[in-house]
């Protein structure tokens, strides 16, 4: 059996040498924009500490070294943006080498299975930790869960050439099961199981998180003094707090009378950052109390998504409706361009809140925050403008309303 014996580099630059091949170079910018900045590149994660460098001129062509990695579970899943390998010679000043390619595996020991990922031809630069900067190629490298695995298949023999570079180690201990060689023969083994190296190889990744969380507003909805027969809604959002895009499986609950829910204008697809709306409505057919569960099933991690919608007031039988209640009387003129009026009643002094919101889940325009209305019949303007100012786009747009005793919904279309 071959031994795998490691050699002192004095000269090995710790700071890393960012690789990219020069056909992706044209393509970086394609990772800015692909990133969302609440689920940023993390990393590099490693296991080397940094400390003496040592070469290991001991692979012949086809065989791999590589790390085995594991990151908490909190994380997964995950896009693999980065990958480092370090790399040098015994002497120092092999230059550059190209070898057969570093591929990433989505298992570890005893066998990591096939490549879900192979970078075809890498350069490596003597002497550094070279960067390659996977982020920028057409869709995502993609782990589900830990342990992974980073490997460089070698096309160079460097066996005993201390002139050849080779991958690199930190020869201040090897921790088992983190590093990984594919032999031949003999295939995948543990290299710090004897005959090994003495250190961990110079390997890290960076990361970023496509983690899916959901988070429901309001998470309770209250009918109040709503008149029997007479029908009342509300809107709930269902928003994407998560790192990778939102899809909703199914809604149920809250679909037997008095309730009802229009799912008509929820988007079954919600990107990061955004979010989705479901109308819920409320008919009495009596005075009784009554409460469902809205419950709304998902890709995300903290699936479901429950909404508690309740009527605990009803006004008499055949009574009409109170005249001092909360209620939005009238948008007008609806269409509209380029501005409407949304009119309201409050049963006293109170604060209001008024948001118009897109059918995707958007919010559009805060119109007043919490300024206080007089009893009785008041009036609001909306220009048609979006929070920045700017013309919004022709389409249906709901109008929000919310005091202390609820909120709301009325839709408002404006058209060019």
């Amino acid at each position: 059996m071959r031994h795998f014996a490691t050699v002192r580099i004095d000269a090995f630059r710790r700071s890393p040498r960012i690789a990219l091949l020069p056909a992706l170079v044209a393509g970086a910018t394609l990772f800015a924009a692909h990133a969302h900045a609440q689920c940023s590149e993390q990393g590099p994660f490693q296991y080397y500490t940094g400390g003496v460098q040592q070469a290991c001129p001991c692979f012949v062509t086809g065989e791999q070294a590589g790390a085995v990695f594991t990151l908490p579970a909190s994380v997964y899943p995950i896009e693999i943006l980065k990958v480092g390998v370090g790399w040098g010679s015994v002497f120092g000043g092999s230059g550059q080498t190209l070898e057969q390619a570093i591929h990433i595996y989505a298992g570890g020991l005893p066998n990591p299975g096939s490549p879900i990922f192979s970078l075809e031809g890498p350069q490596l630069t003597d002497g550094v930790i070279n960067e390659y900067n996977l982020g920028i190629l057409p869709g995502e490298i993609r782990i589900e869960s830990g342990p992974f695995t980073v490997a460089l298949e070698f096309m160079n023999t460097n066996v005993n050439d201390f002139y050849a570079g080779s991958v690199v180690n930190d020869g201040n201990g090897c921790q088992a099961g983190k590093n990984v060689i594919y032999e031949i023969p003999g295939g995948w083994r543990d290299i710090c199981a004897p005959p090994g190296i003495t250190g961990d190889w110079l390997f890290y990744v960076k990361y970023r998180s496509l983690k899916v969380t959901a988070q429901g507003s309001p998470a309770q909805v209250v009918f109040s003094n709503i008149p029997v027969n007479q029908t009342s809604c509300d809107t709930v959002f269902v928003a994407n707090t998560g790192c990778d895009t939102l899809l909703i499986d199914g809604i149920s609950g809250c679909g037997a009378a008095p309730f009802s829910i229009d799912t008509t204008m929820t988007a079954h697809s919600v990107p990061p950052g955004g979010q989705t709306l479901i109308k819920v409505c409320a008919t009495p057919t009596s005075a009784s109390p009554a409460n469902c569960t809205l419950t709304v099933a998902s890709n995300a991690s903290n699936q479901p998504t429950m909404f508690a919608i309740s009527i605990d007031g009803v006004t008499a039988v055949g009574g009409p409706p109170p005249s001092d209640g909360f209620a939005v009387l009238g948008v007008v003129p609806n269409p509209f361009n380029p501005a409407t009026t949304i009119r309201f009643r409050i049963p006293g002094e109170m604060a209001v809140t008024a948001e118009v919101w897109s059918v995707r889940g958007e919010r559009v325009a805060t119109l007043v925050r919490g300024r206080v209305y007089a009893a009785g019949d008041n009036e609001l303007r909306w220009d048609g403008r979006n929070t920045a100012g700017s013309h919004v786009a022709s389409g249906v747009y709901l109008v929000r309303i919310t005091t202390p005793l609820g909120a709301r919904v009325a839709r408002a279309v404006l058209l060019e």
